[in-house]
């Protein structure tokens, strides 16, 4: 009896021993799949940080005349000569130089289909904020044209040595914190959207400086009709540097377009 006891006793332990090994491994298999879920989700979150990451364009630097889209924007460096370079940057950002030329641009900004006008497109604004460095005649500044009447367009926000546009002052608007000065200018057998022919400037040029802000574009637009100056389909929207004979260079730090807000 006392030996089948010891024999049962023995057994138990044996069972107890057994049990306890598989449990504690089930714990450790549970345990190790637990971490190697932790371990793919924390490498699959990496994996999606980079993906974003990479989803921004890296900086394209162009030197020679050039169109295209960028950023959601639609980009255009030109020149007639001399040494230019533009940088595109993620949204409507970009930085530029030039030195030693006769005329250049660069601009980010919107194109239209010449179906619909500034009231039909909805309310047109501009935010921007631009570190902006000429050394001569240049100009920052909103800029497009419109078809059926063809007219080039310019609402000037600073400028380098020169004021433009010269002539005759026909009125002002005061709007975004500042007043504007409202010119007309006519061009004569001048490059235009639409080759060379004879087309009107309107321009809208802010008495006092400033380099970063909202321009009210549907505003001058309100502004311009009122003073009898026509606006026609729109062709373009967007935000410029200029240079003639000059040099200079520009940072645009941030600058969006907003349309129908």
């Amino acid at each position: 009896m006392l030996r089948r006891k010891v024999i049962f006793t023995v057994l138990a332990t044996l069972v107890m021993t057994s049990l306890t090994i598989v449990d504690n491994t089930a714990f450790a298999a549970t345990n190790l799949n637990t971490t190697e879920s932790t371990f793919s989700k924390e490498v699959l979150s990496t994996q999606k940080t980079y993906s974003a990451f990479n989803t921004q364009a890296a900086p394209k630097t162009i030197t020679s005349n050039e169109i295209g889209v960028n950023g959601g924007y639609d980009y255009e460096l030109w020149k007639d000569y001399g040494n230019t370079s533009m940088t595109l940057k993620n949204g409507g950002a970009f930085s530029c130089q030039w030195s030693n030329i006769g005329n250049a641009l660069f601009r980010k900004g919107k194109k239209f289909n010449d179906t619909q006008t500034y009231k039909q497109l909805g309310n047109i604004s501009v935010n921007y904020d631009c570190n902006y460095q000429p050394y001569g005649n240049s100009y920052l500044c909103v800029y497009g044209w419109t078809s059926s009447p063809l007219v080039e367009y310019y609402i000037v926000d600073s400028w380098g040595s020169w004021r433009p546009p010269g002539g005759t002052s026909k009125g002002t608007i005061t709007v975004d914190g500042g007043i504007y000065d409202i010119y007309e200018t006519t061009r004569i057998n001048q490059p235009s959207i639409q080759g060379n022919t004879t087309f009107k400037q309107y321009w809208s040029v802010r008495r006092t400086k400033r380099t970063s802000g909202t321009i009210s574009v549907s505003k001058h637009f309100a502004a311009w009709e009122s003073k009898g100056m026509p606006l026609g389909k729109m062709h373009e929207t967007a935000f410029n540097i200029e240079g003639y004979q000059s040099s200079g260079k520009a940072d645009v730090n941030s600058m969006s377009i907003n349309i129908g807000k």
